[in-house]
């Protein structure tokens, strides 16, 4: 697993609050579950993972960098991310955690799919192992974490029109209408995974 070195990219913090609804605590709840499933791996700074929902066209709540799931929900485990600038490559933000070393992900798939509302994203060497097996699409080539080239090279495997893929070398991406719906799919897989495990 690639050895975390930060965000790679600038964000501007405009409010140190920030708007939400119930979905905050579908999301944290997912990001806890993912936790204790080893899907997006707990480490002594946080989790190997992100998950986020769309707040519009151009906008999304996201887990924070360093992020440990716990519960009750806290709202500053997220931060909203508001906008993003291609030019100048900053994202602008509210809350007052750092966003999520994935933002370059998020955005994109957000802008690139209208329709899905849902991103978790996780860390699973065995459905990066079995992938093939389970009928997984995956990236060509691996690139490193929160970078634009990781993010592009999940939009190009996109034209497959799957919702449930493999970054190579690195962790899966489900999309969904709404988390749960992204997150059951995730758990399909998972099923899977395991079916296969105990049958080989």
């Amino acid at each position: 697993m690639e050895k975390y070195q930060g965000i790679k990219f600038e964000y501007c913090r405009t409010k140190p609050l920030f708007k939400y609804d119930h979905r905050l605590e579908i999301l944290n709840h997912w990001s806890v579950l993912f936790g204790e499933l080893g899907l997006a791996p707990v480490h002594s700074s946080g989790t190997y993972g992100n998950q986020s929902y769309r707040t519009s066209s151009s906008s999304f709540i996201i887990t924070r960098t360093g992020m440990c799931p716990r519960t009750p929900c806290n709202e500053d485990d997220f931060v909203h991310v508001t906008g993003f600038d291609a030019e100048s490559g900053v994202f602008t933000t509210e809350g007052t955690a750092v966003p999520s070393s994935e933002c370059y992900l998020h955005n994109a798939l957000y802008v690139s799919l209208p329709k899905i509302n849902a991103i978790l994203h996780g860390h699973s060497p065995l459905l990066c192992h079995f992938a093939d097996q389970l009928n997984i699409p995956e990236t060509h080539k691996f690139y490193d974490y929160g970078t634009p080239e990781l993010a592009e090279s999940a939009l190009q495997l996109l034209k497959r029109q799957r919702d449930f893929f493999i970054l190579k070398d690195h962790g899966f991406v489900a999309l969904g209408q709404d988390i749960e719906s992204a997150g059951r799919l995730t758990l399909d897989y998972y099923l899977k995974l395991i079916t296969l495990i105990r049958d080989s």
